[in-house]
């Protein structure tokens, strides 16, 4: 799967949120359907993120943070991001793995 295109897909046709913030938000309002973190993660958001929201799936990218920026169009480094409605893309299709 081409994780940049389908991001592309999904912020163009569905609702995305970028940052730890936001992504942490999301997710206690129950609406996180995917959380993907960048592979330079602080290890200590991932291990809170898991152990307040267990049933919210996490995949971590093998990107890092300025490289998922970019797969976004964002001008910033994105460390993680939520996926509220997948929209088009098939995001939702990326298994948890960490």
């Amino acid at each position: 799967m081409d994780i940049a295109r389908q991001l592309k897909q999904g912020i163009n046709s569905g609702e995305l949120v970028f940052g730890q913030r936001q992504t942490v938000s999301h997710c206690t309002k129950g609406g996180a359907k995917l959380v993907l973190v960048a592979s330079n993660c602080p290890e200590s958001f991932i291990d809170d993120l898991r152990n307040s929201h267990p049933s919210v799936p996490i995949h971590q990218v093998t990107m890092v943070n300025r490289q998922l920026g970019a797969a976004c169009g964002k001008p910033f480094p994105v460390s993680s991001l939520c996926v509220i409605d997948p929209g088009q893309s098939d995001l939702l299709q990326l298994a948890p793995n960490i």
